[in-house]
């Protein structure tokens, strides 16, 4: 197995370590709920997604992650109230990574918009299953040692978000509860909070043309993430933008919303980081409205505020 010494290098810093142990995605704007909770609930659609990422194509056992989020919005009296699933799967070498949780969200009305305060519960299951293979001559004694080990912890996460019409903030902890990964005896680590913040606005240039610049920050408290973006919506339905990863990557995005509710969209990372390789996502996702659901308010999409 090629190049399993440096995977087990990366997953033995970050059992050692303090690095960032969520994933990474692009097209974070569109995949909200994977991170806050709170997005549970927000517009006047259900909506079901998948979404892909291979990162750093053509290196061998670089990350692979899927995942899968369900929403619905339910009113009951005059309350409104959010519903979510998310299914994720996460690898990275001989470390797998399976996360399922539920998520809740209360709405509020604040202002001229509303504030969903929402709480995830999970469970994570972490394994680690590969050989070592020696590189050199200096580590031929370690030829043939394997682990095949894994732990599953309870998860949880809580969060914060507020949307206009025009505008979306949000705030979210994952992790809340640090849960202590213990493989054995000799080999443990802990799911470190992590933090996000999110925002974007939409500014309507013209009746078929918006434009809507985003932010997105994640931290574990020690190394930080920042994703600037901005994305030109046409006619409701086309979407192209260019986001900016500090340190790391410019990403193109392209998306197209259809009419019966499906919603595509791919991004393309290239690379500015000492890893001088391309990462490709694709996100197919699908939004309708049951007759059993009515709002006061409705959007186009929630998609696009």
């Amino acid at each position: 197995m090629k190049k399993v010494f440096f995977i087990i290098l990366i997953v033995g810093s970050s059992l050692v370590s303090k690095a960032q142990q969520d994933p990474q995605f692009s097209q974070n704007m569109y995949n909200l709920l994977t991170f806050n909770p709170a997005f549970a609930g927000v517009g006047d659609q259900m909506s079901a997604s998948v979404i892909n990422r291979q990162q750093w194509i053509g290196f061998e056992n670089a990350p692979v992650t899927t995942a899968f989020n369900g929403n619905v919005p339910l009113k009951i009296g005059r309350r409104i109230h959010g519903l979510g699933l998310t299914v994720m799967s996460d690898k990275l070498g001989i470390e797998n990574k399976t996360n399922i949780k539920f998520q809740y969200a209360y709405q509020f009305k604040v202002l001229k918009g509303a504030l969903n305060v929402g709480a995830s519960l999970g469970l994570q299951n972490n394994a680690l299953k590969g050989d070592w293979e020696a590189l050199d001559d200096g580590d031929a004694l370690l030829n043939g040692t394997s682990i095949d080990a894994s732990k599953m912890v309870f998860d949880a996460g809580l969060g914060f978000y507020y949307r206009s019409k025009a505008l979306y903030l949000g705030a979210a902890i994952s992790h809340i509860n640090k849960p202590n990964v213990a493989y054995n005896e000799s080999l443990e680590t802990y799911l470190y909070r992590h933090y996000y913040l999110m925002a974007g606005y939409k500014h309507e240039v013209t009746s078929q043309i918006d434009i809507i610049p985003s932010v997105f920050f994640k931290t574990d408290a020690v190394s930080n993430q920042y994703d600037i973006n901005t994305n030109v919506i046409y006619n409701k339905k086309y979407r192209g933008g260019v986001s900016y990863r500090v340190d790391d990557a410019v990403v193109f995005l392209v998306g197209v919303l259809l009419k019966n509710g499906l919603d595509v969209g791919i991004a393309y990372d290239v690379s500015i980081s000492d890893i001088k390789k391309p990462s490709l996502e694709f996100m197919l996702a699908y939004h309708f409205t049951p007759s059993l659901i009515k709002r006061q308010q409705r959007y186009k999409s929630i998609r696009f505020l």
